[in-house]
């Protein structure tokens, strides 16, 4: 029987050649096993583009959609201050024809009202002879023109108040 082993240059030709194969066999799994990675690191990657594009247009359109809530609060709001205008006007000049001018408060009831919370007293003097003797006195159209304006001013802090509620219940 022929011993392959018995011959030296036989031996090492065959390590030389196992240890040629390993080596192969070595730099072949690696590069599989790189590919494979490779491969599941661009899927990982490709997903997470993919989420962050979601997110972006997801924020887009929450930022459009606050726009267009905005935008049509602005429109309602500023639709509301002109109405409110107009009837102010209106009812100025009704004021100005219902009421005569007399005196209704003097300086005395004037200067407790004057800084109290919500209120500055800043009257003219009565344009007829009734005024006190500091001069200051409020007239029927003085308290009645308060009273619009006061009206006037919780009407517009009312709407505003309203809208920014009705702006922030939308985004949710």
């Amino acid at each position: 029987m022929i011993n392959p082993f018995s011959d030296k240059a036989a031996l090492g030709a065959m390590v030389l050649l196992a240890v040629a194969l390993f080596a192969l066999g070595g730099v072949a799994g690696a590069t599989v096993t790189a590919w494979r990675k490779n491969a599941e690191i661009a899927a990982l990657h490709t997903a997470a583009a993919q989420r962050e594009a979601q997110l972006a247009e997801h924020a887009s359109r929450s930022l459009l959609d606050a726009q267009t809530r905005g935008d049509a609060l602005t429109r309602q709001l500023s639709a509301a201050t002109r109405a409110a205008s107009r009837l102010r006007k209106e009812r100025d000049h009704a004021l100005q024809l219902a009421t005569t001018g007399r005196a209704c408060l003097d300086g005395a009831a004037l200067r407790v009202l004057d800084g109290a919370p919500g209120l500055r007293v800043d009257l003219p003097a009565a344009a007829g002879g009734a005024a006190g003797a500091d001069g200051a006195v409020a007239t029927d159209t003085d308290l009645a023109r308060w009273a619009l304006d006061a009206g006037e001013q919780y009407e517009a802090c009312r709407g505003r108040l309203g809208a920014l509620i009705e702006f922030h219940e939308g985004a949710r």
